[in-house]
């Protein structure tokens, strides 16, 4: 975290290569010749905002119990998906995206706004640093903020007053986006090739600004207050983002450059390799927990009453996957004539797969010697994993959660339920499913229960299986201090998160008592251990599996 003297000059995305002194640096040589104007530079700090969200999806996956790996190694380079050994990683992507990719070109970006009063690009890229912020420190805790940027060794705020800040920040942002600036005339034209979320509409982003400021407010319940007072904001917040909201969309076109490509389709591949992970769902597996308790799904039968199932995932059996692609190709486009299939041959051939059906495993137990990877649902090629899919910053989904728990806490069972549906639609809509299938799913009191019978744990579960691949599932299960019936963590009287059980194979020395849960990341070994040991010292943080399991301010205090 050394300081420069010189501007950090962005002309193509990607074309950055920092070395590790760059970091949480912002000095500006007055002698220095600024040259790339601020709609360069936006296109980058958005880039980086999606593959951020990706980030933090792609470890929260796992600690959520979405999905497991068909090994069952209690140590590695992926704490996250085997041990929770995180003190042997080198690094975690997310501390960089936050401080360098977004944090010193945001910085770079509202300097030179400011100084030509293009407030427009002011106010986005405040919006972008402020959700960056409230990722970062939803998994980090206390971390730098005031001298940030301003020393080689910064210290560390308290997550109490990060969060002081950040009810200040998204407030004033609000009153910007409501004001005449981020539209007057002296601002730099913002389109599409420079904003590719919303091309400059600043009504838009205003709503995001609405939906963060809800988002934020919930980490407020269950812990912190459970007053219906502090619920009612976060319902008007979540409210009044949905009145006339678009999702902030990032889209991918697809190609040979990395940044034209989804971080979670099958060609995806690490920016710089060293900062960055791939998604590696080729060796990912469902959970048991996922499918069968979260989803409800029946083994034996091969029933699911959820009609998403098939959405988020291709369910496959003892034939290979080349097998499969090579019938496909026979009957669809074969190259040889005479290699063609018809359909009743392709039928037959599929149909005549042995246990062709969801397999699963539990979270971390390893798969069994006889079994092939192949035989695993194929988690690729849905609307959300393919080279060309979106990222959302926030979906439409998860403000109607919010806004369904909030008014569940607010005592207003109905217009919770009412929320709650909707979210159930988005959701579908989005994964693909048929509109009478989504309604059917809605009718159905088994599974959508109606005003008088409905619970926490049917908001939260809905929310799970909305919240597939996105980054607030792990905030979520947390928040409710991962609320299952072996711990009996109970909110209004509810369990949680039925069935939710510790991964199995945890690394012995850091997990041994069994109600211990992992509770946030410990801090970016590559930049804070070099240069920033005092901070973590002072914190107890340093190289200690204990700091791990700190819960954040907004969890039970256990």
């Amino acid at each position: 975290m050394k300081s420069i003297k010189h501007i950090l000059l962005v002309v193509m995305l990607l074309s950055l290569l920092p070395g590790c002194e760059d970091y949480l640096s912002d000095n500006r040589d007055p002698d220095a010749v600024d040259v790339v104007p601020p709609d360069q530079i936006m296109p980058v700090v958005l880039f980086y905002s999606a593959l951020q969200n990706y980030d933090h999806s792609e470890y929260g996956t796992y600690l959520s119990q979405n999905i497991t790996t068909a090994g069952r190694s209690q140590t590695g380079a992926y704490a996250y998906r085997s041990g929770w050994e995180f003190l042997g990683m080198n690094r975690h992507p997310q501390w960089r995206r936050h401080y360098y990719d977004i944090g010193s070109n945001a910085n770079e970006l509202i300097s030179l706004a400011k100084e030509e009063n293009s407030v427009n690009y002011v106010a986005v890229t405040r919006l972008i640093r402020l959700l960056s912020t409230q990722m970062t420190t939803d998994v980090f805790g206390d971390m730098p903020r005031t001298e940030a940027y301003k020393s080689s060794s910064p210290k560390y705020d308290t997550q109490e007053s990060i969060y002081e800040w950040m009810n200040t920040e998204v407030d004033d942002l609000i009153e910007l986006f409501n004001s005449e600036e981020v539209s007057q005339p002296t601002n730099r034209n913002m389109d599409f090739s420079v904003d590719r979320i919303f091309g400059g509409d600043m009504e838009r982003w205003k709503q995001v600004a609405y939906a963060l400021k809800a988002r934020i407010l919930l980490r407020q319940i269950p812990n912190i207050t459970q007053e219906a007072g502090v619920a009612q904001e976060i319902l008007n917040a979540a409210e009044t983002a949905l009145s006339g909201w678009h999702d902030p969309i990032y889209n991918f076109e697809g190609g040979s450059s990395v940044e034209k490509n989804c971080m979670w389709g099958r060609t995806n591949s690490p920016i710089n390799g060293w900062e960055s992970r791939a998604n590696d769902l080729g060796g990912a597996i469902p959970t048991k927990f996922f499918l069968e308790e979260v989803m409800d799904y029946d083994a034996e039968t091969d029933t699911c009453p959820d009609p998403r199932l098939p959405f988020l995932m291709e369910k496959r059996g003892e034939a290979s996957v080349d097998e499969v692609d090579e019938w496909k190709t026979r009957y669809e486009n074969p190259e040889n004539p005479e290699d063609a299939i018809d359909y009743a041959t392709f039928k037959t051939l599929i149909d005549g797969v042995e246990e062709w059906t969801y397999m699963s495993l539990e979270s971390n137990i390893g798969m069994p010697a006889t079994h092939k990877i192949e035989w695993y649902p194929n988690l690729y090629d849905n609307v959300l994993t393919t080279d060309t899919s979106s990222i959302i910053l926030i979906t439409k989904g998860e403000l109607h959660f919010i806004a369904s728990e909030a008014a569940f806490w607010a005592g207003q069972k109905p217009l919770a339920v009412t929320h709650m549906k909707e979210g159930i639609r988005y959701h579908m809509n989005r994964m693909g499913v048929p509109a009478d299938r989504i309604q059917a799913y809605l009718n159905n009191p088994n599974v959508v229960p109606g005003d008088a019978n409905i619970t926490l744990s049917d908001i939260m579960i809905e929310k799970y299986k909305a919240l597939f691949l996105q980054p607030e599932l792990w905030n979520d299960m947390r928040r409710y201090g991962y609320s299952n019936d072996l711990n009996n963590r109970r909110y209004k009287n509810t369990v949680i998160y039925p069935g939710l059980r510790r991964p199995h194979n945890l690394y012995d020395a850091y997990w041994s008592q069994e109600g211990e849960w992992i509770q946030r990341l410990n801090y970016d070994p590559e930049t804070e251990e070099k240069y920033n040991r005092d901070e973590l010292i002072r914190l107890g943080a340093f190289r200690n599996p204990e700091w791990l399991k700190q819960p954040m301010i907004w969890a039970p205090q256990n």
